[in-house]
């Protein structure tokens, strides 16, 4: 005989179950002896804790027994989507246009940006074709997300916004890997002149030498690299030292401490480093994208440069525009500048009188603090706690049990600081191990977007846990008692907005105070990844009720 399940029998009793529903089951209790037990028995706990919370000199205030009514779309939420808008204008106006700019200036379109980003080549060979894809997935995300927040169907939209992010992450999967040649040896990997590898070619070891040629992407991984060979694609190398001696027809992204470029490139130079140097013979035919302390232009450079540099002597030609920003900037008697040239340092650029500018240096001086004085700066700031704040209120929305649990866990200080700085220091190093190796690649990659991600959101939890220290506990007390512990807590969402609000507020005023600024937001970013990944882990510990 088959019995009804304890939640079936909770409905019957309070009156939820349908009229058909609830007929069979009175009529099946009354030949059931083990069913109409548990119905005693949940009957008799539901007349204990109405007992419990209701008392006879003082009576429950309707509001509280009285059965949720619906409610209309909330002034709240229009608030949050113009909130949402704004943040999405600052986004837009303040980063991705500006950058975009600036790279298109440099030599890259837009249509290499995620190539510039993501390294191209090898590294993202099978992806391409879900672009279109994938932003047709993020857009359907956000209509689905602001229906959610105008409907309040928390549970089901919920439901709804997991299955999207697991379809879209199943997609961002990345197909099967093209084939190319990995080479690993821990002393020297040499390819000698007159050898050809008629493939990609992956190297890690401890000097690597390149005298032959290359018909695809070099990606290497070593402590010294020397390129006097032709490669076909683009190089891609990570090295504390690298020397380019020969040919590289596609583009040059490199990551080390000190470079120096002989030879030729002829597409696009991209570089991370701490020295970088151009010979006078050496030539770009693209544009150049510098980061790093000192930069020494010697050769040509055939589009636009783009550099950030402590130091930047230019001796060279640039056949675009050049955009340099650092401390200093020096222009040599053999410079060339066809297009426009742009200078933010701190002090004027030192240009010798036989250099050739396409027209008169401008020069914008880099203010040590922020412009307290002008309205943009309190309207940036505005916008940037909207967008803060709309996302806490999204990731409430979407996990109410999680977000109430992470604000409670900020109280764990010591264990969040610790989690945190685990987090902040751990995951990139491991991100980059990862992507020695090609299967590791995708791992990696998906390993920084969500450490990026989760330094942003750090502000968010820290903020609502800050807010809930100076404001108080969100949940509501019913009076009841069970023992010595309190029972009948009510979560009252609305204040625990107003917290999260406040949290943020406070965040942004301290953040942009001189000299402890920086500070500040150090500590909100360790607290603030401590406490997600504290509750993440304790959510994971908890068993799941039985059914």
């Amino acid at each position: 005989m088959a019995h009804y399940d304890e939640m079936t029998c909770m409905q019957y009793l309070d009156g939820q179950l349908e009229r058909t529903r609830a007929t069979e089951l009175a009529a099946h209790a009354e030949t059931c002896g083990e069913c109409r037990r548990l119905l005693g028995a949940l009957e008799r706990e539901s007349r204990l804790l109405h007992e419990a919370l209701v008392e006879e000199d003082e009576a429950v205030p309707a509001r509280v027994l009285a059965p949720p009514s619906p409610e209309k779309t909330s002034w709240a939420w229009i608030t949050a989507l113009g909130l949402a808008a704004a943040g999405v204008y600052w986004v837009w106006t303040d980063w991705v246009n500006p950058g975009l700019n600036n790279l298109s200036q440099a030599g890259f379109g837009e249509g290499n940006l995620l190539t510039l980003l993501f390294f191209g080549g090898v590294f993202w060979k099978g992806w391409s074709d879900m672009l279109n894809l994938v932003q047709v997935l993020a857009t359907g995300t956000l209509v689905i997300l602001g229906l959610g927040l105008l409907s309040r169907l928390g549970r089901r939209w919920t439901t709804v916004a997991m299955v999207v992010s697991g379809v879209a992450g199943a997609l961002l999967l990345p197909g099967g890997a093209a084939a190319a040649e990995l080479r690993h040896d821990k002393q020297t990997y040499v390819l000698a002149e007159g050898e050809t590898v008629k493939n990609d070619l992956i190297v890690a070891s401890g000097i690597v030498k390149i005298d032959g040629n290359i018909e695809g992407d070099l990606i290497v991984f070593c402590q010294s690299l020397t390129v006097n060979g032709k490669v076909s694609g683009d190089i891609i190398g990570f090295a504390q030292s690298i020397r380019i001696e020969g040919t590289v027809e596609g583009n040059l992204r490199v990551f080390a401490n000190n470079i120096t470029l002989g030879g030729s490139v002829n597409r696009n130079l991209m570089s991370f480093t701490q020295s970088f140097e151009t010979a006078s013979k050496s030539q770009v035919g693209g544009g150049a994208i510098l980061f790093g302390e000192t930069l020494t232009l010697g050769g040509k450079i055939g589009r636009d440069l783009l550099s950030f540099g402590a130091r930047t002597y230019l001796n060279g030609s640039v056949g675009g525009d050049a955009q340099t920003k650092g401390e200093r900037l020096s222009i040599g008697p053999t410079a060339e500048i066809i297009g426009k040239a742009k200078f933010k340092g701190a002090k004027p650029a030192e240009v010798d009188p036989k250099a050739k500018l396409g027209s008169p240096l401008e020069f914008e001086e880099i203010k040590n603090r922020p412009d307290y004085a002008t309205p943009r700066f309190y309207w940036r700031q505005a916008l940037r706690w909207g967008a803060a704040f709309v996302l806490g209120l999204v990731l409430m929305f979407l996990f109410p049990g999680f977000f109430r649990s992470a604000v409670r866990t900020g109280d764990r200080i010591g264990a969040s600081a610790v989690a945190g700085l685990i987090a902040l220091f751990l995951v990139p190093v491991v991100a980059i191990i990862s992507c020695i190796t090609v299967v590791g690649l995708a791992v990696g990659i998906i390993s920084v977007v969500a450490w990026v991600a989760l330094i942003y959101s750090a502000q968010v939890f820290f903020g609502a846990w800050l807010g809930s220290k100076l404001l108080g506990d969100t949940r509501l007390f019913l009076g009841a008692t069970k023992g010595d512990k309190p029972v009948g807590y009510s979560e009252g969402a609305g204040a625990l907005l107003a917290r999260l609000a406040l949290g943020l507020f406070i965040v942004r005023i301290f953040g942009n105070i001189p000299w402890i600024g920086g500070w500040v937001w150090f500590a909100v970013i360790i607290l603030g990844m401590g406490i997600f990944l504290l509750s993440w882990y304790d959510g994971m510990r908890q068993k799941p009720l039985a059914v």
